[in-house]
């Protein structure tokens, strides 16, 4: 049995730090340390544990799966002695931490847009990491503790997470402003009339399949144009849909129409913004649509740690309170 005792916390800190960042460089630099301090650490641990822990890849560094198995149960347990270390209290207009956040693009242009203005004054000195949330395993990111909060639309959650509702979004159609189709009635013969930009932002489901994909017992669904669902409409009525353009990222979108007779399916928080800045203008769909459920997912033990629980308490806020300039009407 290989021997723990005076093992330095360090070491699994700056552990933790290259795990997530995949590399010696970017952990240095969240750690305000030299390459060389972390690569003596990292030679330090692996005398420790037996186990080379990471494997140097074109892309990165690559954990072992015994450096998984450290990680799943290194993150609990630093938080759980910071929390018995340190005060129960959290201050957010002294504190320099930093929140890992997975989202989407559109969340971030919308609902983050409006949660950073108000930290400027309350969190001056907070940071903020946003990864994307169409390219991760959100479980496993939640379960390491490599992102704090997750954000987004689900449905079955496992019960190690807590599940909080931010805000409904409803979809409609964007175009320019002086559209043919801006003004008088608008039917599925005006969404057959002129040609689509797609949003397809990941493969992990078929464009337009509106359904949920599972990660290990997380449902997340991906916010899309939802083709599919337009096409049966349109050919219920004998009317074929036609695609000017299809893109992996919403925010592209609004510059896309903006000189162009295309139109698209979007959120109507992004439409708003888009139409103050762009000229643009939305149309309600001429069909039902279900609204998008936006909600925040965090792990029950590690988001109870004071400081990651006002940042749940701030994102509840900030989805409950859009901006006055949201109320753009036509």
């Amino acid at each position: 049995m290989r021997e723990f005792h005076g093992l330095d916390l360090n070491l699994v800190r700056i552990f933790n730090a290259v795990l997530d960042e995949r590399g010696v460089t970017k952990a240095a630099e969240r750690l305000h340390l030299t390459q060389s301090a972390i690569s003596h650490a990292l030679a330090r641990l692996r005398e420790v544990v037996g186990d080379e822990l990471f494997i140097r890849g074109p892309e990165g560094m690559h954990p072992t799966p015994r450096a998984v198995e450290l990680g799943q149960a290194f993150k609990p347990a630093l938080l759980q002695i910071e929390s018995a270390l340190c005060e129960p209290d959290f201050h957010p207009a002294s504190s320099q931490v930093e929140f890992s956040i997975s989202t989407s693009d559109y969340i971030t242009a919308t609902m983050l847009a409006d949660f950073m203005a108000r930290q400027r004054e309350l969190a001056p000195n907070t940071r903020y990491r946003v990864r994307s949330l169409n390219e991760m395993n959100v479980t496993e990111e939640l379960d390491r503790g490599s992102i704090h909060v997750a954000i987004g639309v689900f449905g079955k959650t496992p019960a190690r997470f807590i599940s909080e509702p931010l805000f409904s979004d409803r979809s409609v159609w964007l175009m320019r402003r002086g559209h043919p189709a801006a003004a008088g009635l608008f039917g599925l013969r005006d969404l057959a009339a002129y040609p689509h930009v797609d949003i397809r932002i990941s493969d992990q489901i078929g464009a337009g399949d509106g359904g949920l994909i599972d990660q290990g017992g997380l449902e997340r669904a991906h916010i899309t144009s939802n083709p599919r669902e337009i096409e049966a409409l349109l050919n219920a009525e004998t009317l074929k849909r036609r695609v000017g353009m299809t893109v992996p990222h919403i925010l592209v979108v609004p510059s896309l129409i903006a000189t162009t007779d295309m139109i698209a399916f979007t959120p109507l928080r992004l439409a708003m913004r888009a139409a103050a800045s762009l000229d643009l203008v939305w149309r309600d769909p001429p069909y039902e649509t279900a609204p998008l459920m936006i909600s925040m997912l965090s792990h029950r033990t590690m988001g109870a740690h004071p400081s990651v629980r006002w940042l749940r308490k701030e994102m509840i806020q900030a989805g409950r309170q859009p901006r006055a300039n949201d109320e753009i009407s036509l």
